[in-house]
């Protein structure tokens, strides 16, 4: 499957923007240079206690439909 890694960080106000629903999109750059947007909910499981930080892969399939969201690693 194809796979889409990126970095980001997310301090904790911006992360409640997404968690309460303000912010339903998160736009990110790939690591290979493409511009990936994807649901803000997808993101709950990654929040810790200061926000959102690290390096994470997203999987998608043939169709680019998600599939899975991974932290690789903290930042």
């Amino acid at each position: 499957m194809p796979q889409i890694r990126f970095r980001l960080e997310l301090d904790r106000a911006e992360v409640m923007r997404y968690y309460r629903g303000s912010a339903r999109r998160v736009r990110v750059l790939a690591e290979d240079g493409r511009v990936v947007d994807f649901d803000a909910r997808l993101l709950r499981m990654m929040i810790q206690d200061g926000g959102i930080n690290g390096r994470f892969e997203i999987e998608v399939d043939e169709q680019g439909r998600f599939r899975n969201l991974r932290q690789l690693g903290r930042a």
